[in-house]
């Protein structure tokens, strides 16, 4: 006998929607909509195992033929993944039907939306409403663009950043330039600008004086890209030899050498910063920053130059200081509305041994708290690649988040990498099955007679690599995904044994995932291990 369960919890209705499953997802479903809900809902197991394998047509004939009252709905939902267009169940039924969410666990937000009659009879619900919230974010932040140039700003380059944010505008820095090809400078420079960056700021070797490098280098890449370059020294010859190169911004002024590179920076943003290199000491508490940032400050402004950005400098975690660089930002920023201050978050994220998509995040969202206009984001370490695109991306959400005064979830854009909000659950038909606990132990099999492949990522050309070395010669395969190397070694026909075919899957599959998040990958070695503590 067909059964309903129904979820209303006694709230005020708003819809009323008829959800149908299969016997196997109804249980999962029963556990998801537990939570109070802004509609009445039913729920119906049809007699089939899973609702998603049978065709709309099917789905519209087993509710017509087991007598349900359709008229009652305002909706009929159906499994995301059912093959076919929902518009055959509102012709034979008479109510409209649409598709919900690919998961079961994806029903609760669908339902608790009021999107709910925007969804479509052809597309699953999460497919919809992800294109609704992205167009609609997309919108938001198109027009808090054009809103900046009524507000108070300074212009680097052809970048209005605001001083006061949003949004954040994200400064990627390229290290030890002098060191690299131009070609190597400017590939690694398109690929920042690729991953987000609005402004490049080009450093080099620190203590040693290099004008003519740095010369040569800003003049370069003035006349290769179309973008803001910022020259990062405090050797006042390199300063002077950047601006003289056309160089959009400078990093950094400071006691030593604000009254020797004043006049070539008048109308150039400068970034001010709470340092003294005659004495090399740094500020340690807020109230110190504030004292020597605003002094600099002083003397630049006395000096002529006119468009100042400041920077109390953000020290790394247990320095001591952390908490109290983050205290002069906001305090400086109280005392100073209308000057733009810049944070170097690499400070933080690159001597932290912990995933960059979470601090770099976090760093975000607190510097637009704290007012600050520009990030500056370093790459140096292996660990910190993708900080660009990951600052980027977080200078978004805190953007949207500022303008729905909401906090940074549910936005239409994330940097969920690593893991999932939500948990997803796979039903399998068991019944029946024999179950076998596989041994833990690696089997031993014979080498594939035709023979054997090298397997490597190579995150330079953004590519993996499979060598194929055997009976029909030497081969190196390249691609960017496993089925692609996968199709390519089948159509040479370079594999004979099912072991082999195992092996490489495994190994293919390690590696693309290796490629998307940047990880190392070595052949036949874990690529994730659960951390323990064993301290």
């Amino acid at each position: 006998m067909l059964k309903y369960t129904r979820y209303a919890h006694g709230c005020v209705f708003g819809l009323r929607i008829l959800i149908v499953t299969g016997k196997l997802a109804e249980p999962i479903i029963k556990k998801m909509l537990k939570k109070a809900l802004p509609h009445e809902v039913d729920v119906i197991a049809l007699p089939v195992t899973v609702a998603a394998l049978a065709n709309t047509e099917l789905i519209a004939n087993y509710l017509k033929g087991l007598g349900i009252d359709c008229k009652k709905y305002d909706l009929i939902m159906i499994p995301g993944a059912s093959m076919g267009s929902a518009k055959a169940i509102e012709k034979e039924l008479g109510v409209k039907a649409v598709k919900g969410p690919l998961q079961a666990s994806d029903l609760p937000l669908v339902l608790s939306l009021e999107e709910i009659p925007k969804l479509s009879p052809d597309e699953p619900a999460d497919k919809v409403l992800e294109d609704e919230l992205q167009t609609a974010s997309k919108k938001m932040l198109e027009s808090l663009e054009k809103s900046l140039i009524e507000k108070e700003h300074i212009i680097v380059g052809n970048i209005i950043v605001p001083t006061l944010p949003p949004p954040i505008r994200v400064m990627a820095e390229i290290t030890e330039a002098h060191t690299l090809s131009k070609d190597t400078l400017l590939k690694k420079a398109n690929k920042l600008v690729s991953e987000g960056a609005e402004i490049l700021s080009i450093g080099f070797e620190a203590g040693v004086s290099r004008p003519e490098k740095v010369r040569e280098t800003i003049r370069f890449l003035k006349k290769e890209l179309q973008m803001p370059i910022a020259v990062d020294s405090i050797i006042p010859s390199e300063i002077i030899a950047g601006t003289e190169a056309g160089a959009d911004m400078v990093l950094s002024l400071e006691a030593g050498n604000i009254e020797k590179v004043a006049k070539y920076v008048e109308d150039i943003p400068s970034v001010v910063i709470a340092y003294d290199s005659r004495s090399s000491v740094m500020p340690k508490t807020a109230q110190e920053k504030l004292k020597l940032l605003e002094a600099n400050i002083s003397e630049a402004i006395r000096l002529g130059v006119k468009k100042v950005i400041a920077d109390p400098i953000l020290d790394p975690i247990n320095s001591a200081s952390t908490f109290q660089s983050l205290l002069a930002y906001h305090r400086f920023k109280e005392k100073h509305k209308n000057t733009p201050t810049l944070m170097g978050i690499g400070n933080v994220v690159e001597l932290l041994d912990a995933d960059t998509v979470g601090s770099n995040a976090l760093m975000v969202m607190l510097a637009l708290e704290l007012g600050v206009s520009i990030v500056l984001v370093v790459e140096k370490s292996p660990k910190a690649q993708y900080s660009t695109f990951e600052a980027s991306i977080a200078s978004r959400m805190a953007s949207l988040a500022w303008l729905k005064k909401s906090p940074p979830k549910d936005l239409g854009i994330d940097l969920l990498i690593l893991k999932d909000k939500r948990k997803v659950e796979t039903p399998l038909e068991t019944e029946g099955a024999t179950i076998v606990e596989a041994i833990k132990e690696e089997a031993k099999y014979e080498l594939d007679p035709l023979g054997v492949f090298k397997i490597r990522v190579n995150h330079d050309e953004e590519c993996i690599e499979a060598l194929y070395i055997g009976k029909k010669g030497k081969i190196l395969i390249k691609g960017r995904t496993a089925r692609a190397i996968r199709d390519e070694i089948l159509r040479r026909g370079l594999i004979s044994s099912l072991s082999h075919a195992f092996y490489l899957g495994i190994e293919l599959s390690k590696a693309e995932e290796a490629l998307t998040i940047g990880k190392n990958y070595i052949q036949e070695k874990t690529l994730f291990t659960r951390k323990t503590i064993n301290m």
